[in-house]
């Protein structure tokens, strides 16, 4: 193995294993003088009206991917049928959430449940990458967008010159551009290297933004919401802070951003009391991932209990008739 192929696979784990030592040292810095009796008192503060917001912008999350995906599985044309889909993304999101490597974890809940109607592997794959897309594309136009449409602000949370700010929000715009500009343009299948990648439909990839767009608005919106009024950034500048911090924890690899996220959420916001602003990110982390997974578990366990075990038990039945005459 070359020095370049060694260098490819241990720098990913060198930046992980940096960023997670990072935000440890953060959060124990920052959070040395949080009480815990502090942070019980300032959840219970939030008030149940942001509590039921919040539930509501989890569910509109969870609809949309529900949609997209069975969007999706009738694009693939395959045998999975919308109610299957939806079903799919609902155990996928929230499981793979908290699980860490989304793509991964929720690919192997999507090939139990397609592969149960005997949806071809190669068909699951393009679901899997199809259903991973909208995320980073709604991530990075809306870092690009907030970046330029409150440079100021975002300049000044991020200690760098506004220009800066600017320059880097309207390079992620271009990106997307020439993105947007090469799904317009380009029918052919890309070649990259060994791989041969099928470019979506120009209208596949508008729904693809729109689902991203509300998907990383959503998980914004429920942090903010729960946060005290009166301290909240405009929500604009914070949908920046927030891709941020999401970004950091991706980087990470550890499962939910769990610790990374929490430190780029305290790093950025320095004026909000540390108490109140991890009492916000404890209750979404409860309303966006914990209460889903839960619902999520249980509708798999129902799954396997309900519709594949029986399922299974007709073609044993079947063969065993077979097998008898």
């Amino acid at each position: 193995m070359g020095i370049t192929q060694r260098a490819q696979q241990v720098l990913p784990i060198a930046v992980a294993l940096a960023i997670i030592v990072l935000a440890g040292r953060v959060l124990a810095h920052t959070l040395r003088h949080v009480s815990v009796a502090g942070v019980v008192a300032q959840l219970h503060a939030i008030a149940t009206a942001q509590l039921a917001i919040g539930a509501l912008l989890v569910i509109v999350l969870y609809a949309t991917l529900a949609i997209y995906e069975a969007i999706v599985a009738r694009s693939v044309a395959g045998p999975v049928t919308a109610r299957r889909a939806m079903l799919g993304a609902l155990l996928a999101a929230s499981i793979g959430h908290v699980l860490g490597w989304g793509a991964v974890s929720g690919g192997a809940i999507r090939y139990r449940l397609y592969s149960a109607v005997l949806m071809r592997p190669l068909d699951i794959g393009k679901m899997v990458l199809l259903a991973a897309m909208p995320y980073p594309l709604g991530l990075g136009l809306l870092l690009g967008l907030s970046l330029v449409l409150q440079s100021a602000a975002a300049a000044s949370i991020l200690h760098v010159p506004p220009d800066l700010a600017r320059g880097t929000g309207l390079a992620l715009l271009a990106l997307h551009a020439l993105y947007v500009a090469l799904i317009l343009t380009r029918r052919a299948p890309l070649i990259l290297g060994r791989f041969l990648l099928t470019m979506p439909t120009p209208s596949l990839t508008a729904i693809q933004y729109c689902v991203g767009t509300i998907e990383v608005c959503c998980g914004a919106g429920i942090l903010h919401v729960l946060m005290p009024p009166e301290i909240a950034p405009p929500l604009l500048v914070f949908v920046g802070i927030y891709v941020l911090s999401i970004l950091a924890g991706l980087a990470s690899s550890v499962p939910a951003g769990l610790g990374v996220f929490e430190a780029m959420i305290v790093t950025l916001l320095p004026h909000v009391p540390k108490d109140q602003l991890i009492a916000t990110v404890v209750a979404y982390r409860f309303v966006l991932e914990l209460a889903p997974a839960a619902i999520a578990i249980t509708l798999f366990v129902c799954y396997e209990a309900w519709w594949r075990l029986p399922a299974q038990r007709a073609r044993l039945a079947r063969l065993e008739r077979e097998r008898a005459g």
